[in-house]
């Protein structure tokens, strides 16, 4: 596995070359963890101390309803991570379970190191600090502007609010979404699984065709009407 190629993937280590990585995890307390397919890596209630970004493999965050059906959260995917707003939030607390869909590998860093970094002025410190920062503050503000989709109900409105939505917005027929599937499934808080069913069912259906992050509007009306309805 090219570790560099792979850790670079995820928005901490940003705008870093590979000699800041090493640098860095000279400061940082950090281990390797690789579980195998089918084992609960992360359960309700467990108190999180670390970071983990995935460097391999495939992950699936769910909940489990008091019925005992489970309802995924999001698909992991390597550059992706998980942990981070539990390590600082007062709890430290998970309200999910994570499991391995695959044979994976995880990166943990510990929160602790993570705090004394500005006790050094290095370059790549102040980098990992600023990523950190950017990250914390990108999820607030992507909290705020898909509060409205969180509060929709059913695949299809969702998808056709956020199509319709970025339509409006673009003036054009061939919309560009700016997210691949990951993380348009997160900004919809839905699996990206159910997710790409349902369009591909809505592309059958000749209300739009898509092609990575490019959709081609082909029934606006239609579009409409499913959105708003």
């Amino acid at each position: 596995m090219n570790f560099f190629k792979q850790i670079r993937k995820n928005v901490l280590f940003s705008n870093m070359t590979d000699k800041e990585i090493e640098d860095i995890f000279e400061c940082l307390s950090a281990h390797i963890v690789k579980p195998s397919a089918r084992d609960i890596i992360l359960r309700p209630d467990d108190e999180m101390s670390e970071i983990c970004v995935i460097l391999d493999g495939n992950l699936v965050e769910f909940t489990v309803g008091l019925n005992g059906v489970r309802k995924v959260i999001s698909s992991k995917i390597d550059g992706d991570m998980f942990g981070l707003p539990y390590c600082f939030s007062e709890s430290k607390k998970s309200v999910s379970f994570i499991t391995a869909a695959t044979d994976a590998t995880l990166l943990c860093i510990s929160t602790e190191s993570i705090f004394v970094l500005n006790e050094k002025p290095l370059e790549c410190q102040k980098k990992f600090l600023s990523n950190l920062v950017a990250c914390l503050c990108g999820n607030i503000l992507e909290l705020q502007q898909n509060k409205d989709f969180m509060s929709i109900h059913g695949m299809r409105k969702k998808i056709a609010s956020f199509i319709y939505e970025k339509y409006i917005e673009q003036g054009t027929l061939s919309v560009r979404l700016g997210v691949d599937r990951n993380g348009m499934a997160k900004y919809l808080n839905c699996s990206r699984p159910s997710m790409s069913r349902e369009m591909i069912g809505m592309r059958d259906e000749g209300i739009f065709d898509f092609r990575k992050d490019l959709i081609q509007i082909k029934d606006p009306e239609r579009l409409r009407k499913i959105a708003q309805e």
